[in-house]
């Protein structure tokens, strides 16, 4: 399993960094993929399990970063605070990493197996954030397999980013062999708006 795109070797096509500001980097040639990881999110997960007490669902919203995050929690019965403030920071951090204007938000809590192929989304730029559950798996430049931790930030280059350079492939982790009270996810996808394809 490899790139799809190769980069030179002394060039990781992944970098990661501790601060918001690491995702900046997926605009450099070089560059497949930026992932920030984060810690001491208590607060969000106290706001966002009580989301995982019902059946699988999938929100989406689209515009600008305030409007999408008003739209995707207008009519939530339990108010998840916490997680609308992380959500609006992330679409912020999209747009300003990415120099978009209006963003398109994906919610949803997943209890199946979604994307099982590794493969490289057919989009401009990417970011994706597990909350819960187990977290995106890509694949470095050597082909071993890695995993995103919840709240780690990934923001990937898609197919639609003009010119050349690496792109990562990703899949959504495997969760059909886990026991299923391990199978919850709830994940975060925000790409750019006005996307030429459909949801």
């Amino acid at each position: 399993m490899a790139l799809a795109v190769g980069t030179p070797a002394d060039e990781p096509s992944v970098v990661r960094g501790f601060t918001s500001s690491v995702l900046g980097r997926v605009r450099s040639p070089q560059v497949g993929a930026a992932m920030w990881r984060r810690f001491g999110r208590r607060r969000i997960l106290f706001s966002a399990y009580p989301l995982l007490a019902g059946p699988p669902f999938t929100w989406r919203a689209e515009g600008t970063p305030s409007a999408a995050v008003r739209a995707l929690f207008d009519g939530t019965s339990l108010f998840p605070w916490a997680l609308c403030l992380d959500v609006r920071r992330l679409a912020l951090c999209f747009v300003q990493a990415t120099g978009e204007v209006e963003v398109r938000l994906r919610l949803e809590h997943l209890t199946d197996d979604a994307c099982r192929k590794f493969h490289i989304d057919q989009v401009g730029f990417r970011l994706l954030c597990t909350y819960i559950g187990p977290g995106t798996e890509w694949v470095d430049d050597a082909g071993i397999v890695r995993h995103m931790w919840p709240m780690e930030v990934g923001l990937f280059k898609g197919a639609k980013v003009p010119g050349g350079g690496p792109r990562v492939l990703h899949r959504s982790p495997p969760l059909g062999h886990l026991p299923a009270g391990r199978r919850s996810r709830l994940v975060l996808c925000i790409d750019q708006g006005r996307a030429d394809r459909p949801w």
